[in-house]
């Protein structure tokens, strides 16, 4: 219920214009006062659902702009802000490709389609899941590559900032063919199969 409330706009923009519409189509047809007064709510309780959508910022909404911002300053090398998105309890893999990272030119970075941001608030620490597609184009020691990718992140909160402790990256079509809902899972079907 919480992701419809304060995550999908235009969802409840379409519900609330249609049942609007709808009764006080019915009240121009019929003069009932009662179809009058329900379209009058309607568009109310929907203009209020509205704002509240726009004023409400959720912690999967802050995650999909640190993506954003993320892969913009990857694309701009700025490696230094990069940098300050890796948590204290970063992984060796996060440590390797960190240090790597500043060898390489980045032209394009961008996500292209996010699958899924699953958020677990058990923790002292908020965690995320997020599973998506990225696209890299770059150039390392003379050589340019495009680059499609499937990433998985582990991301933390640390106040109100969200830290990157540890990813994974595949093929690009990773998730049409493993669908599976943690990156653990993910790597234990993967050697599981070897």
């Amino acid at each position: 219920m919480i992701p419809l409330l304060f995550e999908q706009p235009w969802l409840i923009g379409t519900i609330g214009t249609v049942v609007t519409v709808l009764t006080f189509y019915g009240w121009s047809q019929t003069g009932n006062s009662i179809a009058f007064k329900a379209s009058v709510g309607f568009a109310m309780v929907s203009l209020l659902l509205l704002l509240l959508n726009v004023w409400v910022v959720t912690d999967s909404e802050r995650v999909r702009v640190w993506l954003a911002d993320a892969a913009s300053e990857l694309q701009s090398n700025q490696y230094d802000r990069v940098l300050k998105r890796i948590s204290p309890n970063h992984s060796e893999r996060v440590e390797r490709t960190a240090q790597r990272m500043q060898t390489v030119k980045f032209s394009v970075a961008r996500v292209t389609r996010i699958h899924s941001i699953a958020i677990d608030y058990k923790t002292s620490n908020p965690t995320a899941l997020v599973r998506m597609n990225a696209f890299v184009e770059a150039e390392s020691s003379g050589v340019t590559g495009r680059i499609p990718r499937w990433v998985g992140l582990e991301l933390e909160k640390r106040g109100e900032e969200w830290l990157l402790t540890d990813f994974e990256d595949r093929e690009a079509q990773h998730e049409f063919i493993h669908s599976s809902s943690s990156m653990d899972a993910v790597d234990s079907d993967t050697q599981g199969g070897r």
